[in-house]
C-alpha cells in the first residue's frame, strides 16, 4: 500500500485539525527535544542525549495537551498522551535522518520492544474493516487502551539540522519500524530555524527594558 504523505501547508493544517493538533504545538514539542539535548555535555553518559530529548519532548507534549479529552498514559512503560475523543495515542520518538523527508520511512534510533510492535500491528489493523481485522498479537492490544491507534512524533536532530513528522507507523521488524501508512511533515528540509528554539526576535516578551550604561575602568 502506498503511504499517504502530507507535505503542503493546507493539507498539513487540515489533517492535524482532524487530530485536534496544530503544527505550532508539535513544533513546540520538537523545541523541547532540542533543548533537552542542548542541556547535555560531554560528561553525561552516552545515552543521555537521546533520553533527555525523549523525556523533555514527552513532558512538553503532556504540558501542552493534557485536558480537553487528552490525558497521559504510562501503561506498560509505553509513555504517551492520549486523545480519547479521537481514540489515539501520541508518542515522542527519537528518529534517524528519515524523519521529515517525504520519500523515507523514519526509524527509531534505539531498538524497541513488544509495546512498539503491538502499536504497529494495531495501526495496521485499523486500515481494515472490523470483520477483516487481523489479531494484533496473541496477548491482545497494547497495554492500557483497547483499539487505540498510535501516532509517533518522529524527531531527527543532527547538529543544526532538525526535521520532524507525525507518522502512523504500521510495520515493525527486528526492533525497528519499517513502514508507515501516513506521514504529516511537521519540519522538512530548511524549515528549522535554530534561533527559534528559545527566542522570537519579532515578539516582545513583556518584560521591562532597562538602558545599560557601560563605562570603561
Amino acid at each position: 500500500m502506498t503511504a499517504i504523505v502530507r507535505s503542503t501547508a493546507w493539507d498539513i493544517d487540515r489533517r492535524l485539525a482532524e487530530l485536534d493538533l496544530t503544527r505550532a504545538v508539535l513544533i513546540d514539542i520538537v523545541k523541547a527535544c532540542v533543548a533537552g539535548i542542548g542541556g547535555c555535555t560531554e560528561n553525561d553518559p552516552p545515552n543521555a542525549r537521546g533520553y533527555e530529548s525523549y523525556r523533555q519532548g514527552t513532558r512538553r507534549a503532556r504540558e501542552l495537551l493534557r485536558g480537553d479529552g487528552w490525558e497521559k498514559d504510562d501503561a506498560g512503560n509505553f509513555c504517551s498522551v492520549v486523545n480519547h475523543k479521537r481514540r489515539f495515542k501520541l508518542v515522542v520518538m527519537n528518529a534517524d535522518d528519515g524523519a521529515g523527508l517525504p520519500e523515507r520511512v523514519p526509524q527509531n534510533r534505539c531498538k524497541k520492544g513488544p509495546n512498539s510492535e503491538r502499536a504497529a500491528t494495531v495501526n495496521q489493523a485499523s486500515l481494515f474493516a472490523p470483520e477483516d481485522m487481523p489479531l494484533p498479537s496473541p496477548d491482545g492490544q497494547p497495554p492500557g487502551l483497547h483499539g487505540y491507534t498510535t501516532w509517533h512524533l518522529c524527531v531527527f536532530i543532527g547538529g543544526e539540522t532538525v526535521r520532524a513528522e507525525l507518522s502512523l507507523l504500521n510495520e515493525f521488524q527486528g526492533g525497528y519500524f519499517t513502514g508507515l501508512f501516513e506521514k504529516i511533515i511537521v519540519l522538512g528540509d530548511g524549515d528549522w530555524k535554530p534561533l527559534s528554539v528559545f527566542d522570537d526576535p519579532d515578539q516582545d516578551d513583556g518584560a521591562p527594558e532597562f538602558a545599560i550604561e557601560v563605562k570603561r575602568k
